[in-house]
């Protein structure tokens, strides 16, 4: 794993180090996602007027992060909104932590914040050794069918509280595998293949 991952996923476990020690935790960090952003001193707000194309944002200066009142309505399908919650709540997370002290200096957004953003939500969500030892990954590795892969793929999905969609780009990002969602095609990559030997499946599931 690169670098920068690396360095997201230790801030990651820094944070929930802090979060137990406060007695907050739970089975997956998607159940602990909204505490992450107030344990930052951070606020979150239900609001009106986000611009049609928003689910949220982060205002530096009032440290707030701002969720449109119609988020269900927002989506495409509106019954994942628990699971995109999740998700746009660790994004939000991923510019608290990378890009807050920038953002109160900077009149633009760079444009390579949201993919850094998107790639803390990532491994906040789906840490890599969990994923590893989930009995949905075993039986990724072992299916012979795209079907069953993609199977597989949405039962992880469910485990980790996102959406299909958010894990396929989870398993992409570390080089686990191919995904095309539309499509629902996964091709699985020797890395996966690779990792899945070293780890004892089940035992962390």
């Amino acid at each position: 794993m690169e670098y920068r991952l690396e360095r997201y996923a230790d801030d990651r476990e820094h944070l929930l180090l802090e979060l137990r020690r406060k007695g907050v935790r739970g089975w997956v960090p998607a159940q602990v996602v909204r505490d992450a952003i107030l344990h930052c001193d951070w606020r979150i707000e239900r609001v009106y007027g986000l611009d049609a194309g928003l689910l949220g944002i982060c205002c530096a200066e009032r440290q707030v992060v701002e969720i449109p009142t119609d988020f269900r309505q927002r989506l495409r399908v509106p019954s994942t909104a628990p699971a995109v919650m999740n998700e746009t709540y660790a994004h939000e997370l991923g510019h608290i932590r990378l890009h807050a002290g920038q953002m109160m200096e900077w009149t633009t957004k760079k444009r390579s914040w949201e993919k850094e953003a998107d790639d803390y939500a990532r491994v906040f969500l789906v840490p890599l050794v969990s994923l590893m030892t989930r009995m949905p990954m075993a039986s990724l590795l072992r299916a012979e069918t795209p079907q069953n892969r993609w199977y597989q793929v949405l039962r992880l999905a469910e485990e980790f509280r996102v959406t299909g969609w958010f894990l396929a780009s989870a398993l992409q990002m570390y080089g686990l595998a191919q995904v095309e969602p539309r499509r629902r095609h996964v091709q699985v990559l020797p890395l996966a293949h690779e990792l899945g030997r070293r780890f004892a499946f089940g035992r962390m599931a």
